[in-house]
């Protein structure tokens, strides 16, 4: 299971990105956490769409958002055979 999502809003005059950094998946017995895929949206409950994935590390930038709008996300865990879990909880935030 995904831990909470903390988003970390960070621009300058040019380009604006997001940092999302999340807690990593809870070692389970007999399950093999492989990594994570991000989903993002701009419409509060979806649909969501892959945005990255098969990462190895708890935290992704996003670098393709625009001002003035709000962004949706969340985090699924993979599996080795490529299954992935419910998401995580969903967290927004709104680039000036």
């Amino acid at each position: 299971m995904v831990g909470a999502i903390i988003l970390i809003v960070k621009a300058d005059s040019k380009t604006h990105t997001v940092s999302l950094k999340w807690n990593p998946a809870i070692k389970r017995p007999g399950v093999s956490v492989a990594g994570y895929n991000v989903y993002r949206s701009t419409q509060p409950g979806g649909p969501y769409e892959k945005i990255a994935s098969d990462l190895t590390s708890p935290n992704y930038i996003d670098r393709a958002v625009s001002s003035r709008k709000t962004y949706y996300y969340i985090v699924r865990t993979v599996d080795r055979a490529g299954h992935e879990s419910p998401p995580s909880n969903v967290t927004s935030v709104t680039i000036p």
